[in-house]
């Protein structure tokens, strides 16, 4: 096609399959399900029929995690891929913290000893 991995794709996927892996498909263009699967590019590989039900579910699950701890899951994680282990190790200290601190980790207590579902708001 002439094309090149653009947008952050050239730096994101060797890091995420490996040089050998990003080199092959920048040369072909080629990458089927099953192959990005089994190079970690997918967590999930399902037939078309069960697509559906199984986003719905992973969606489920997400919703009942708090929503600080899914974005400040994010921001580690993505600032760990370009940072040491120490500096990682101290942000996620850090944020444990603060976490452990909030609204919502009270609410998770509660929830917890109430025998409840919590209700998570953010705070």
């Amino acid at each position: 096609m002439g094309q090149i991995i653009e947008n952050g794709g050239s730096y994101y996927l060797p890091k995420m399959a490996g040089l050998g892996r990003a080199l092959e498909f920048a040369y072909t263009g080629h990458l089927d399900a099953q192959r990005a699967y089994d190079w970690g590019l997918l967590n999930y590989l399902v037939p078309s029929e069960e697509m559906e039900q199984t986003t719905r579910d992973l969606c489920d699950r997400i919703m009942r995690t708090p929503p600080m701890v899914q974005w400040i899951s994010k921001r580690i994680m993505r600032t760990a891929m370009d940072t040491s282990l120490e500096n990682t190790m101290v942000l996620t200290s850090n944020a444990g913290g603060i976490l452990n601190g909030s609204d919502d980790a009270d609410e998770a207590r509660r929830a917890f000893l109430e025998k409840r579902a919590p209700v998570f708001r953010g705070r």
